[in-house]
This record gives structure tokens, C-alpha cells and sequence, in this order.
């Protein structure tokens, strides 16, 4: 199996209230005392209420105070209400579609180094996603991410080395920072660990450790690598063979949506 980075990547929700984002007031607290909290020009009010209008909760939906709102909040340096606000100018939610402020505004909230924003901004820059496709600016936006230690940045950041994209393809590369990924159970990383293992790609081939980490990732309901452990112990390559749990895990992957397996049952 090939690394495909473009139907593993996902952006992160970032909600402009909930603690993830550093906030310690509610969607529903009281509206009264939001707005007073707002008046005050108290950020975290001021990102609060751009929620509740954006979203109905406790107040009448509207996208335009959703968005003054959210501006205020991210005029006063909170890192996620600036990720929403380049949100809303690249959805063209509350303000006329901006794509120009859409990735000022994304930066502003990256440059902050939260690494969940920087995550996302690389996958925008992948993926085309509002902004301008830039494999380069996602690697970068990825690398700063990943060296925070956070999982998804660096499975993507390897993608992107073992592709190719935007740097220079480098197997090593590519499996480092699969190691720092699957170290934190990322299961997607250690089912292309086994790949690398399994294909010699980056690595000494490997059928005994390939099987391993396909273990790993297939405990964690992968179904490619459900699939891939089925075919190991079909053939005994890595394992000893064995056709009961060769059908077991045809069938687990199968379950898990995956048509390969089904065709093997």
C-alpha cells in the first residue's frame, strides 16, 4: 500500500469555544453577561458570542455579527478566533468570500504555534482548500507542526517525504517521522511502517517486523491493514501460516469496509 496522504488527511475542528481553544466560558452561559463581558472588550466573551450567533445557540442566527464578533476576538490575538475568522473569509460566512484575508488571517493564527492550527493550514495548502495549492507551504506549515509532536502533522509530513511532494523524495525521512507518529499510536503510521517493512522501501525488507506493526494498526480497526495481515497469514510470510486467521482478518477488514477482503472470503 502506497502512503495516500489525501485520504488520511482531515482538518482538525477548530471551534472557536470549548477548552481545546483556551476558552473557560460556556456556549450557553448567559447571554447578559456575555454581552457585558463583550462591552468590556473581553475576548473570550467576544469569541463566545460569535459562536452563539454563527451557530443559534441561546440568540438568533446571524453570520455578519457572527463575524464582527469573531473580528474583534481576533484582533485581540486569540489564535483560534483568527483561525475562524480565516475561515469565514474563505467560506464568504458573514463578509464578502476573501481569499486574500482568508490565508492572512490563517498565518496570523499559526504564527501563534499552536500546533493543531499549523496542522491545519498545511492540509489547506495541500489540498487546495480556499487558498492556493502549495505543496511547499504545507510541508512547512506540517514540519512546524510535526516537530511539536503532534501525530497527524508528522504522518503527513512523512507522506509528503515518501511521495515526493514539496520536498525531495526520501524514504528515511519519510519513515522517521512514521516512527514519531506510530510512537503515539497513530494507527495510520504504523500500517505504512508495515508497508515499508514489507516492501523494503526506506528500510532492510522485513516480513517478520512488517507483520508486527500491521498487527498494530489492524488492533486499531485498519482495515488495509486487517487486509495486509490476512494475506501474511495466508501465505505464512512474517507468520506462521495459518487459514483460520487469514480468513479472520479477511473478515474484520471486510467488516470494516474494506472490498479486497470480501473478494478473499
Amino acid at each position: 500500500m502506497i502512503l495516500q496522504t489525501l485520504q488520511q488527511t482531515f482538518i482538525y475542528k477548530v471551534m472557536v469555544v470549548g477548552l481545546s481553544c483556551g476558552l473557560t466560558m460556556s456556549a450557553t452561559a448567559d447571554l447578559g453577561k456575555v454581552s457585558t463581558l463583550v462591552n468590556n472588550g473581553i475576548a473570550t466573551a467576544q469569541a463566545t458570542l460569535g459562536h452563539m450567533y454563527l451557530t443559534g445557540e441561546g440568540i438568533s442566527q446571524d453570520d455578519v455579527k457572527a463575524f464582527e464578533r469573531t473580528k474583534e476576538a481576533a484582533y485581540r490575538g486569540r489564535a483560534f478566533s483568527q483561525y475562524a475568522l480565516g475561515e469565514m473569509y474563505s467560506n464568504g460566512t458573514g463578509v464578502r468570500q476573501n481569499d486574500t484575508k482568508a490565508i492572512e488571517w490563517y498565518e496570523k493564527a499559526a504564527k501563534q504555534g499552536n500546533a493543531k492550527i499549523q496542522y491545519n493550514l498545511g492540509t489547506l495548502y495541500q489540498n487546495g482548500d480556499g487558498i492556493p495549492q502549495d505543496d511547499y507551504k504545507a510541508v512547512e506549515w506540517y514540519q512546524m507542526s510535526a516537530e511539536k509532536g503532534f501525530a497527524p502533522a508528522q504522518y503527513n509530513l512523512a507522506a509528503m517525504y515518501y511521495e515526493g511532494q514539496g520536498v525531495s523524495q526520501d524514504y528515511a525521512e519519510a519513515l522517521k517521522w512514521l516512527r514519531k507518529a506510530a510512537a503515539q499510536g497513530y494507527a495510520s503510521a504504523q500500517n505504512n511502517i508495515g508497508d515499508m517493512y514489507e516492501t523494503g522501501k526506506g528500510v532492510k525488507l522485513n516480513d517478520t517486523k512488517a507483520a508486527e506493526w500491521y498487527l498494530k494498526a489492524a488492533n486499531q480497526e485498519i482495515a488495509e491493514a486487517q487486509n495486509s495481515l490476512g494475506l501474511m497469514y495466508f501465505e505464512g510470510r512474517g507468520v506462521e501460516q495459518d487459514k483460520a486467521k487469514s480468513q479472520e482478518w479477511y473478515s474484520k477488514s471486510c467488516d470494516n469496509g474494506y472490498q479486497p477482503s470480501c473478494d478473499e472470503l
